[in-house]
Formats: C-alpha cells, sequence, structure tokens
C-alpha cells in the first residue's frame, strides 16, 4: 500500500538501542508512513527483534546479508513505497514531531526536500544518556535554493547539511540515493548532489533528529586507513562542480579537499606512524593538487586556511607539530 512517507533504519549489531529508535517512530503525530527495518546480517538478535516489531501494521523487515551501512540503505530505499523518504539511524532516535515537521514543510515551500535540525545525545558507561541541552534561540524555518544548500556543505562543512538523516527527500531522487558500498563517510558521497539537483530546500532549525555518540560506532572507531575514504568523496565532489561549470563552488570544493589531504597526514602520523608509504602518498598527492588547485586557495577568504596550506607544503612536520599545540589548548576541534 502506498503511503506519504517511508522511514529507512538500517540495523546491524544494535539490540538495546532498538526500542529506543523504533519507540520514537512509533510515537509519531504523523500517521501516514511506513517504516522500513533492513537488518543487514546481525549476530545479536537484533533481526528477531525486528521481526517482533514487524507485527505492526506499519513496518516491514528485509533481512540481508552483511554488506554495511551503505547496501542496507540501498536496499531500503528500494523497498521504499512512500512518496518521500527519509533515513534514520538504528542507534538515533527521533523526536514526535519529526516526520510531521518535515511533511508540512516540504508541502509548504513545494520543496524537493525539506531538513531540521539535530542535537547530540551522549551515552555514558552505565548506560544512561544526557541530550545536549536546548539553547534559548529564536527557531527559524525558511527555503533556500539548492545551491545555496549544497554550498552550506562545500563553504562552509554544516554537518546538519552533510548526513543523509534529518531529512525529507521527494522520492523522485531514488536514483541519486544510492550510497556508494565499502566505504564510510558514505553521506559525503551523495547529500550535495541532491541538494545542488534540487529547486527549493526547506529548512527549519527545530532540533527533532537526536544523535547518539556511542562507542563501537563506526563513526566513534580510531583512526584507520577506511577513514580515508572522505578524500575520494572531496576529490568527487571537486570534479562534480567542474563539471557543473560552477566556478565557485568547484573553487571551495578544491580547498576543501587539499585541507583534509593535510589534516589526513597528520591523523595517520599520529595514529599510524609506521605507514611510511601511506605518508608520503598523501604529501605526494598534496604536491599534484596543490598545483591544480593553487588559485583557490591564493583567493581563500580565510587567511588561516591559506597559512596551513602554506605550512603544510614547507614541512608536514612543522605542520603536525602546529597542530599538537592546537589542539592541547583546544581539544574540542
Amino acid at each position: 500500500m502506498k503511503c506519504k512517507i517511508s522511514v529507512i533504519v538500517p540495523v546491524y549489531n544494535v539490540k538495546p538501542y532498538l526500542p529506543k529508535c523504533i519507540g520514537s517512530l512509533l510515537g509519531q503525530t504523523f500517521s501516514d508512513y511506513e517504516i522500513i527495518l533492513v537488518d543487514d546480517g546481525s549476530l545479536d538478535g537484533s533481526g528477531d527483534l525486528c521481526d517482533m516489531y514487524a507485527e505492526q501494521d506499519n513496518i516491514r523487515v528485509i533481512h540481508q546479508k552483511n554488506g554495511g551501512l551503505s547496501a542496507a540503505r540501498n536496499t531500503g530505499t528500494a523497498y521504499a513505497d512512500g512518496e518521500y523518504l527519509t533515513y534514520l539511524d538504528s542507534d538515533d532516535y527521533v523526536a514526535p514531531r519529526y516526520l510531521e515537521c518535515l511533511y508540512h514543510n516540504i508541502i509548504k515551500y513545494k520543496a524537493d526536500v525539506s531538513v531540521c535540525g539535530y542535537r547530540l545525545a551522549w551515552e555514558h558507561e552505565d548506560g544512561t544518556v544526557t541530550e545536549e541541552k536546548e539553547k534559548k534561540e529564536q527557531v527559524m524555518e525558511y527555503c533556500i535554493s539548492g545551491h545555496a544548500a549544497a554550498a552550506r556543505i562545500v563553504e562552509k562543512n554544516e554537518r546538519g547539511m552533510i548526513v543523509a538523516w534529518g531529512k525529507l527527500y521527494h522520492r523522485k531522487w531514488k536514483e541519486l540515493l544510492v550510497y556508494p558500498e565499502g566505504r564510510i563517510n558514505e553521506d559525503e558521497f551523495v547529500t550535495y548532489k541532491i541538494l545542488y539537483e534540487s529547486r527549493h530546500v526547506a529548512v527549519t532549525t527545530r532540533k527533532y533528529y537526536c544523535y547518539r555518540q556511542r562507542e563501537g560506532s563506526i563513526m566513534s572507531e580510531g583512526y584507520n586507513e577506511r577513514r580515508l575514504d572522505k578524500l575520494a568523496a572531496l576529490r568527487e565532489c571537486a570534479e562534480y562542480f567542474e563539471k557543473k561549470g560552477d566556478r565557485r563552488e568547484t573553487a571551495y570544493a578544491r580547498k576543501r579537499y587539499l585541507l583534509n589531504v593535510q589534516i589526513s597526514w597528520y591523523r595517520v602520523w599520529k595514529y599510524m606512524p609506521n605507514r611510511k608509504k601511506l605518508l608520503t602518498h598523501l604529501e605526494q598527492e598534496h604536491k599534484k593538487y596543490y598545483r591544480k588547485y593553487n588559485r583557490c586557495i591564493r583567493r581563500a577568504e580565510n587567511a588561516a586556511d591559506r597559512i596551513a596550506v602554506m605550512i603544510f607544503r614547507l614541512c608536514p612536520r612543522i605542520y603536525a607539530g602546529i597542530c599538537e599545540v592546537v589542539l592541547k589548548l583546544n581539544p574540542q576541534i
């Protein structure tokens, strides 16, 4: 049966978190929606728990061999019947008006994508969770162009725009909503394209999505070579805007890529010191793309970015030493 919204929830070894996640969906004020639980080969009983929830009329479960987050999302997208789609990670949860608000705004502004704010939730060793406190700020709701929304990724690196979740997508984007399998930082490969291709994007600053920070999740792992997937995504992003003929966003995307090569070099140097070949590769990558992108670096508005690039070109180890000092002074960076 067709519905207004399909909620896609990839599930892998998250049994303790599923009740909170699915409970938050079952408590929605919006009524015309389905929940698609994609069990990605869980080994902890998560799949059995999904089957129990499937006794609800609006919940479907798909079991598949483990293929990773992207594979699970792609499966859910393929099975989705809704006019609109949204993604929810299975260790996160949402406010009761999450779907209602996103749907209201996408209709109100005749938008292709609707975006809401998010708040952090920290899980402690004893299992308790502390949510980020709401700041007393004026709630804003507005509509921007797709180009402007994409620029908030490329120019400002806004996490709320980069991530797949916290958004409602029109089903016409199903062909673009294909996440690269076997990668992490998968959102970096996809979201900017959908926003850029959209005519209108509705935005609310209401924080209706709750993003849980926990040990054991993909993004809380120690630094390893998989983290370099982000560089491939950023390089693709620069190439995408170059093909589109968008000089401004091409310049910003190139700068973003180059700065992230430096940051990756520093993290490999700090956490993987025996990987000398990888360090050399990143140095060569930086040198290669600096030649190609030097004009956009020289014109960068942020003087700190220009200086950081110049120091890295002079001596990567001096750059690393400066990073160490900065992080000691401000560990939250």
